[in-house]
């Protein structure tokens, strides 16, 4: 039995502002083992950490104002303009601040770039940290998303510049970003991570019926099991949401010679069932870490 790594998932955002440099600094101190960011690519080449394509109205001002309706896409942003959104309060009474009651609002939160994180998580004493950087891109449609080629580069570039190639791993729903690492940086950690199977029904299938988010390895052709499609894929690692986590599938996937990374972890409880099926990493939002 291995230890199960904690991993902050985007930058604890159950708890502060998520994706943020204030998050990051906060978990310097919380008792994770990493954290785990979402990125994008700018119009100008910065790598920043965002959940959504577009600025998210209910988490989001603008000179003080909430927004009406969900602001630009990331991808035709110069930095500059992104940086001109306050993304550290959650809009009162909204979806998302009913999600996430525990987490604290703060004003001044702009989005950071992935070397700024960086920054951030080495001001740590002691052992360093791992990120996960889980990189967004759209494989059913690129217009709203980065060219997943520029932002891998990107972020390549990034972590080497910062001197955190040996301590990240790359996640991404859109294997053909894997694909790419496998080529470019073959040593450096990455998992798959699977669409939930509760959303999958909504997933656009290509005109040969496979979901365009397996890079041509769809399940379908496996005798329909994820796990035997990603290690065709060549991966190393399954990272399910925890409502498709069932003992039968770990048993699978640890015969297959995967090892497990679940996202979604929220409660002590969470926790608690997880880490009776000894999973390499939990990416919780916290603060439930704190059991």
């Amino acid at each position: 039995m291995t230890a199960t790594q904690i991993i902050a998932g985007a930058c604890g955002y159950g708890a502060w502002p998520a994706n943020s440099r204030e998050g990051a600094r906060a978990c310097n101190a919380a008792p994770v083992d990493g954290i785990e960011i979402d990125v994008h690519l700018t119009a100008d080449g910065h790598v920043v950490a965002h959940h959504d394509y577009r600025i998210a109205p209910d988490s989001s001002r603008l000179d003080g104002q909430w927004l009406d309706a969900p602001g630009p896409l990331l991808r035709d942003c110069q930095l500059e303009t992104l940086r001109a959104y306050d993304l550290g309060r959650d809009r009162t009474g909204s979806a998302t601040d009913f999600r996430h009651p525990l987490r604290q609002g703060m004003d001044g939160v702009t989005m950071p770039t992935l070397p700024e994180l960086l920054a951030v998580m080495a001001e740590r004493v002691g052992p360093r940290r791992k990120l996960f950087v889980e990189i967004k891109t759209d494989p059913a449609d690129y217009r709203d998303s980065a060219d997943p080629v520029a932002l891998l580069d990107a972020i390549l570039r990034d972590l080497e510049a910062g001197g955190w190639l040996d301590d990240s791993k790359i996640i991404a729903f859109d294997w053909s970003v894997l694909r790419d690492l496998k080529a470019k940086a073959p040593r450096m950690p990455c998992a798959h991570l699977t669409v939930p199977d509760s959303m999958k029904p909504k997933i656009g299938r290509l005109a040969n019926g496979d979901s365009p988010w397996n890079d041509g390895f769809d399940p379908r052709h496996y005798a329909g099991s994820e796990l035997r499609a990603i290690v065709a894929h060549g991966g190393q690692e399954w990272s399910p949401h925890i409502s498709d986590v069932t003992l039968d599938r770990v048993v699978e996937a640890r015969d297959l010679g995967l090892s497990v990374g679940v996202w979604g972890v929220a409660t002590a409880a969470d926790i608690d069932a997880m880490m009776a099926f000894d999973i390499a990493a939990l990416t919780v939002s916290g603060p439930a870490w704190g059991r």
